[in-house]
């Protein structure tokens, strides 16, 4: 075989042009990738808000209310722990209401309504996991967390080693929540009443109470794990309506975790960061409306603005407490609003009797 018809092979700057050509398509095509697994993501966790409405709206038509965020129980028949018996304590989330509304009948009848949901005889429904309750883009969520002989399980439940299971999304209450939970306190109705959202604890909100129209008001917000509990699984417990748990409100901007140190929401015992809206998708997160629909609120969206010292709006002269830089638990204060100040868009739609004007292209 002569030199010129011997079968030439790649030279090595050959080799390597076309793995650097192969390199640079593989870097242009993995965003959209990356993109199309997001868009799918969140289509999904659009579709979980809207079996949240619907079911919202069946519990409405049934019992003529939205269901309640919480109902205030004295806890009793627990052997050691924290809170000793008699205590009164705020029991059972709005989903643990709606399980037979999202094909959640067993979990329903297995859940013992003479004790509060942190009680021994609910330890199987506290286990159970609702995949219609995990955003796709959040992959925490969907993580059973052992909480240990630390927790108060250790008391209630000698012997066991509950796992804890956890939701992505809350009720929406309001512009604030003040947690009232004993109903003998003398604050107890002067907190309920200034609550001006739709979910809250010990609710009972009717689609005539939501004046500022259905379409116009949110009913649940996609919330995150916050700053400090992905690794410790504290807060977002799908059974237990409290603040940060399955309770949320516009008192802090949308995905508030991302603009705050982490010690700011690490001193917060309830997590200020799982008490907003906010999500793991770019820009924003999906909240559902009281008329069912589902949209995807921008973090710009206007809102009060915010003393990143603390988390709260600028108005707001409250002092660190043992439960954070927010108020809590029957806790009276002002927001010290300027005069004239209007209501942020944010705020507004979380009110259900505002009697705010929004228009359509503000959010």
């Amino acid at each position: 075989m002569s030199a010129s018809t011997r079968p030439r092979g790649f030279t090595l700057i050959e080799l390597l042009v076309v793995i650097a050509i192969i390199a640079v398509l593989i870097a242009l095509l993995l965003p959209a990738v990356q993109s199309a697994r997001e868009a799918a993501r969140r289509i999904q966790c659009t579709n979980n808000l809207k079996q949240l409405g619907l079911a919202a709206a069946n519990y409405e038509s049934a019992f003529g209310c939205y269901p309640p965020g919480a109902t205030p129980m004295q806890v009793y028949g627990q052997s050691s722990g924290s809170p000793p018996d008699g205590t009164w304590y705020n029991s059972s989330s709005p989903f643990v209401f709606m399980l037979q509304f999202v094909e959640q009948g067993q979990a329903y009848n297995a859940t013992n309504q003479n004790y509060q949901m942190l009680a021994c005889p609910n330890t199987t429904v506290v286990q159970t996991g609702l995949t219609s309750l995990w955003c796709p883009s959040e992959p925490l969520f969907s993580r059973p967390v052992p909480q240990g002989p630390a927790q108060t399980f250790s008391g209630w439940c000698p012997g066991t080693n509950v796992s804890m299971r956890y939701t992505s999304y809350s009720g929406n209450s309001g512009t604030y929540y003040v947690e009232a939970q004993n109903p003998t306190n003398g604050d107890y109705q002067t907190c309920l009443s200034g609550i001006n959202g739709v979910i809250y604890g010990n609710s009972r909100t009717t689609i005539g109470g939501v004046s500022d129209g259905t379409s116009n008001t949110f009913l649940f917000m996609e919330t995150p794990y916050g700053i400090d509990y992905p690794g410790s699984g504290g807060a977002k417990w799908w059974i237990q309506g409290r603040p940060a748990q399955t309770l949320a409100y516009s008192y802090y901007p949308m995905n508030v975790g991302k603009k705050i140190p982490f010690a700011l929401d690490d001193g917060s015992a309830r997590g200020i960061a799982s008490s907003a809206a906010g999500s793991n998708h770019p820009g924003g997160a999906n909240i559902g409306f009281c008329d069912g629909s589902v949209r995807f609120i921008k973090e710009t969206i206007n809102t009060w603005p915010m003393d990143p010292t603390t988390g709260n709006p600028v108005w707001v002269t409250i002092t660190k407490n043992g439960f954070g830089f927010y108020p809590y638990q029957n806790t009276l204060f002002a927001l010290n609003l300027p005069l004239g100040q209007p209501m942020p868009v944010y705020q507004a739609l979380s009110t259900r009797a505002g009697g705010e004007v929004i228009s359509a292209d503000a959010y």
